[in-house]
């Protein structure tokens, strides 16, 4: 916990109950410097910036990224509170061993004054929304030095991905629930085995490995069917995903596990080959292509 003191927590409450913006900037501390972590990324946990609870927690929970949301999840009356206790709890934390990302609300809707205000503090990178051009990129570029992540949930980011190439553009998310919307097709197609969504998730992480950005699949909505979660994980792992959003623990232990690659066996194929050349192994036959598939998932 990032706050032990639980009366103070309680006053935390308080001040995001009465929206009392002057108390909460003056518990805001002079930002700390410690060593980030990157993170394998298999499980991004949605974080609200209004949930003192939650907030406090963040050292704790079993996700590799903590996404601290001031977008959706916000009541729009909460969100200069919201953006306040993140810089309050961010400006208490000595050290962590996850990647922390703020995603920000769109930049004409507060969201460039808003990473103009959290950029001193020390964390990985802002997710920007509703992303249309590498423009918008760069004015993001112009305000931080911070990596940049953005959300694939317009019609013209996702079928102009290639445009979107910038040196601190490091991850993308598919929301694919916006993009649908956008797109006026029904969610109902969100199911197993549609070829569609099967095509719009394989042409997302396709695109995004061309560009060398990691790519997130998106969040299922039904966090308390943990089964329907293991299906769309292993899903979306086999089309190309690298982790993907969650709104619980319990989903972030399911994706971390279902994301996690056996390192162990990888590192028996590299050894072996690099000593001996190509062999065979459970049936297996490692040549030069095989190998440097194991290699990568050991790097």
């Amino acid at each position: 916990m990032i706050f032990k003191d639980k009366n103070f927590l309680k006053g935390l409450e308080n001040i995001v109950q009465n929206n009392d913006i002057q108390k909460a900037l003056s518990l805001i501390k002079p930002p700390k410097k410690f060593p980030l972590s990157f993170t394998k990324k298999r499980s991004v946990l949605m974080v609200s910036g209004h949930q003192v609870k939650h907030l406090n927690k963040m050292d704790e929970l079993p996700a590799d990224v903590i996404m601290l949301n001031l977008e959706d999840g916000v009541p729009k009356e909460k969100k200069e509170i919201a953006k306040i206790m993140i810089a309050i709890f961010l400006s208490h934390i000595e050290n962590i061993d996850k990647e922390i990302v703020i995603r920000v609300n769109p930049l004409d809707e507060e969201g460039l004054k808003e990473i103009e205000f959290l950029d001193r503090f020390n964390f990985n990178a802002f997710r920007i929304p509703k992303v249309k051009s590498v423009e918008e990129i760069d004015d993001v570029f112009m305000k931080t030095d911070k990596d940049i992540h953005a959300s694939i949930e317009t019609k013209e980011a996702f079928f102009n991905l290639k445009e979107l190439k910038h040196p601190k553009l490091t991850t993308f998310y598919i929301g694919i629930y916006d993009l649908l919307n956008e797109l006026k097709i029904s969610h109902s197609i969100i199911t197993l085995t549609n070829p569609l969504i099967h095509r719009i998730l394989s042409d997302f992480s396709l695109t995004s490995k061309y560009l060398n950005i990691t790519p997130i699949g998106f969040v299922y909505q039904n966090y308390k069917d943990l089964e329907g979660f293991t299906k769309w994980c292993l899903l979306q792992k086999n089309l190309g995903m690298q982790g993907v959003g969650c709104i619980t623990p319990a989903q972030c232990e399911v994706a971390n596990k279902i994301f996690e690659e056996d390192k162990e066996f990888a590192k028996i194929i590299v050894e072996r080959f690099e000593s001996e050349g190509p062999f065979t192994i459970d049936g297996l036959y490692v040549d030069e292509p095989i190998y440097k598939n194991y290699k990568q998932i050991i790097e």
